[in-house]
């Protein structure tokens, strides 16, 4: 009991002892307001004597006088009018109505540089989805009118990235073109020259006819050539392009120079651009240096990058190296490089771009080449029905026909040739020894169709398209004489027939056993003739029919 006393009559003196007396209270609030008021007070001098000295402005009014202020507010307003609007997780249906009547969307947004953000903003929220029409309706007219800033310059090369990922190459182009403008007022190299790069990836993956594409790569090689040293690789990928565009044409005598020029000045083994040690590769090897174009190439075996530029180079490196690999007579390695750069290319270009029928016909032809016609045909299928454009048609028209008729099925064959020559015709008018091919083979399907009248005018042209020196030109010149001879004498008209295998004998060389058939044959001939031929050929030797 008493210890419990104790514990009740001290507690109360221990509250006694923590509590301040009022005067101790009031005065440390003063004395803690004193010194909040005097850190105020030192704080605002420093601030004012650091923006305010002899006379200048103070940070304040530079700050609202440079715009950034107004920007702040201006980016702050335009993303709470998104937010209202909320376009990115707007419903597809949303958008298109305010791309509908832009002026009725945005026209109560009275400061012009909040609106145009937001255009842009619904512009890029209908490309994201692939709605280009309506996206384009509101980027034409906002690019016209946005100032020359390098936001915007940065915007337009957005707008072409995107534009060319969905194949609208000349809209892409103007893109490209306003953003390499406004990066050359801004003097702002690195940023113009990317954008350059992205102008010459668009010009060599546009699809269009040969004089046209040529055209436009002059125009813009002409423009970087004005730039000197700085736009000097860009140009080299350019004319490369070129030269390719005039061997598939046919033209290899104005192919050559332009690959001699793109290498001219240039250290090869200096090079440490992906994209540029692409083409410089690709020159190499169309002018027979595979040696030195091998390492060049090997560097897309690396990822290179995203880039529209970096992925067209890459993929023209896989198929260079399968033409490598193809002489070396690795097929298996050569294909292995084509399905690699299939998988590079899926969900990166789009399912529209030139790629991907030359690549489906460069693989067709190598199946086609080791005997897998069936396979060969999906490739040359394949290929034939990802494109529309005529000179992307012809090369796989005619590999499925040839499959066809090593598959027995002249039907299918014909009039795919056909097609075939008559592309050629109109836009290949320069590849005479191609024409000549196609007019043999069609030769050889009116034989096989008991047609001897129509195959004899398919050889007739045959031999008039195939005047060349190069090996297959001669092979086909001595196939085609040989069947125009064997229609001429079917059709009883001797004469023809006669000068057609006295033609053909120097041609056969070392071809004992066709010699000998034209030899019978000229004898038959002769016996039809009459005294009308003299035997002149019958008896001269060997050496001397090899000689004419």
């Amino acid at each position: 009991m008493e210890e419990n006393d104790k514990e009740n009559l001290s507690a109360p003196a221990a509250e006694e002892e923590l509590e301040f007396r009022p005067w101790v209270l009031w005065t440390g609030v003063g004395l803690a307001a004193a010194a909040c008021v005097g850190l105020c007070v030192l704080a605002y001098d420093y601030s004012y004597s650091t923006g305010f000295d002899k006379g200048e402005q103070s940070g304040f009014d530079v700050a609202i006088q440079s715009g950034m202020v107004q920007e702040k507010l201006n980016t702050a307003a335009s993303q709470n009018v998104l937010s209202f609007m909320r376009l990115a997780s707007a419903s597809d249906e949303h958008l298109l109505r305010v791309a509908g009547d832009v002026d009725s969307a945005f026209g109560w947004i009275k400061d012009q540089a909040v609106r145009e953000e937001s255009e842009w903003c619904l512009a890029e929220a209908l490309l994201e989805r692939s709605m280009t029409a309506p996206a384009l309706k509101v980027l034409e007219p906002l690019f016209k009118r946005v100032p020359r800033s390098a936001d915007w310059a940065f915007r337009a090369l957005q707008a072409g990235n995107m534009l060319l990922a969905q194949q609208q190459y000349e809209t892409a182009r103007a893109c490209y073109r306003q953003a390499v403008s406004i990066f050359a007022e801004q003097k702002q190299a690195d940023y113009q020259h990317l954008c350059q790069r992205q102008l010459v990836a668009l010009e060599i993956c546009t699809p269009r006819r040969t004089e046209e594409a040529l055209a436009a790569c002059q125009e813009l090689c002409a423009e970087l050539k004005e730039q000197g040293d700085a736009a000097r690789p860009l140009c080299a990928m350019l004319l490369v392009h070129m030269g390719e565009l005039n061997r598939a044409n046919g033209n290899t005598s104005a192919a050559e120079p332009l690959f001699r020029e793109a290498l001219q000045g240039v250290d090869t083994h200096s090079v440490n651009q992906p994209e540029y040690a692409v083409y410089y590769g690709t020159a190499l090897l169309e002018l027979g240096n595979a040696a030195e174009a091998e390492p060049l190439l090997r560097v897309a075996e690396r990822n290179m990058g995203r880039r529209p530029s970096e992925i067209t180079a890459r993929l023209q490196a896989l198929r260079q190296l399968a033409v490598i690999e193809q002489a070396r007579g690795h097929n298996v390695t050569a294909l292995s490089l084509l399905h690699r750069a299939q998988g590079v290319a899926e969900g990166r270009l789009h399912t529209a771009d030139a790629f991907w029928p030359c690549l489906f016909d460069q693989r067709g032809w190598m199946h086609y080449m080791v005997q897998n016609y069936q396979t060969a045909l999906l490739d040359f299928n394949a290929a034939l029905t990802s494109t529309q454009e005529a000179a992307l048609l012809v090369q796989p028209q005619e590999g499925a026909a040839r499959c066809y008729l090593e598959l027995g099925r002249t039907d299918l064959a014909l009039p795919l040739l056909e097609k075939c020559l008559g592309i050629r015709k109109e836009l290949f008018t320069a590849d005479s020894a191609a024409i000549g091919r196609i007019h043999l083979l069609l030769g050889q399907i009116f034989d096989q169709q008991g047609k001897t009248a129509e195959a004899e005018a398919a050889y007739g042209a045959a031999i008039e398209n195939s005047a060349g020196n190069a090996p297959d030109e001669e092979d086909n010149r001595r196939l085609a004489l040989m069947g125009r001879a064997y229609a001429l004498t079917q059709l009883r008209r001797w004469q023809e027939a006669y000068d057609a295998w006295e033609q053909l004998m120097p041609l056969l060389g070392d071809q004992h056993d066709r010699r000998e058939e034209a030899r019978t044959q000229l004898r038959r001939l002769k016996a039809h003739l009459g005294p009308k031929v003299a035997p002149q050929t019958e008896a001269q030797p060997d050496g001397i029919l090899q000689s004419n």
